[in-house]
């Protein structure tokens, strides 16, 4: 047996599909289908059930399945720990984002922090969080900047900074007379949040809820920037956070009490090798992002 094997398993019961799993992997099916059956005969067990359309884990795949998810990792762990130097942020290291933060902190601090980290060759990449948490178990991302939420606890982080959100109204607004707004002023507005998904929907859904506040359903979109645009033509209001708050035509922000704010992290792995490296570049993405905030 090698690690292929494991590998080809572990697609096969991801995609519940062999030519599908053979895709995913680059090889022919023939050759993973061999693969897998030399792996079963080896072991001595059937880890599929290929008599219907849809292939399943045996009962016994599913309990090794769980040691070949183990053994993977911490083979990619070792490849990890191996590549580690006295420099722990060199090379290419890939970052996600979630897209509430990604349009608003890049521009202001990509230029000074590739400069920073010299040795480093960043490269970001637009998730959602459940994304980014399934890419950093994967190992396809090595970093991840987003709001805080529970599932995080399985997980190294470093916090960076917390963010007020504020609404944005439109200057035709009731609302606009207002420089700040309780939660139950909101009340009877158009309120216009992001689709299911961006954890961002689910923070403010929380505070909304518990001020009566309803959620419009006549538009749920995917971008913030999208939201802003109905709501300068006076066709809602949103919440939106401070970083965000750029200045727009036709859009007033309004402060909100009691104050409502999220806690933005920088995660990785609990097990990656360069956490020396992690400390170092979210300390810095602290620091850079507060002076960033007192300009605003």
């Amino acid at each position: 047996m090698n690690l292929k094997d494991f590998e080809y398993v572990k697609a096969i019961a991801q995609f519940k599909h062999f030519r599908k799993a053979a895709d995913a992997c680059f090889v022919s099916q023939p050759t993973l289908s061999g693969q897998v059956k030399k792996l079963e005969q080896e072991l001595g067990v059937v880890l599929f059930d290929r008599s219907t359309k849809h292939i399943t884990l045996t009962q016994q795949g599913e309990r090794l399945l769980t040691q070949i998810e183990v053994i993977l990792e911490q083979t990619q762990i070792l490849k990890e720990l191996a590549a580690t130097s006295n420099e722990p942020l060199q090379g290419k290291l890939t970052i996600g984002i979630i897209p509430t933060i990604a349009p608003y902190l890049l521009p202001a601090l990509l230029t000074s922090m590739k400069a920073a980290f010299s040795q480093s060759q960043f490269a970001f990449i637009e998730m959602q969080t459940k994304t980014i948490l399934t890419a950093l178990d994967n190992g396809e991302i090595d970093f991840a900047i987003l709001a805080d939420v529970p599932e995080l606890k399985n997980y190294h982080t470093v916090s960076l900074y917390k963010e007020d959100f504020l609404v944005a109204v439109s200057h035709d607004s009731k609302l606009s007379k207002h420089s700040k707004v309780a939660l139950s002023d909101l009340q009877g507005s158009s309120l216009l949040m992001l689709s299911d998904g961006h954890c961002f929907k689910d923070q403010a859904q929380k505070f909304c809820f518990s001020a009566g506040v309803d959620v419009s359903n006549q538009y749920q979109g995917n971008s913030l920037e999208t939201l802003l645009a109905l709501v300068a033509i006076n066709d809602g209001i949103t919440f939106v956070p401070k970083l965000a708050c750029t200045k727009r035509e036709g859009i007033g922000y309004l402060s909100i009490f009691p104050n409502q704010q999220r806690n933005v992290v920088f995660a990785c792995r609990k097990h990656y090798p360069h956490l020396s490296g992690v400390e170092q570049l979210g300390e810095w993405l602290s620091a850079h992002q507060n002076l960033i905030n007192k300009l605003r």
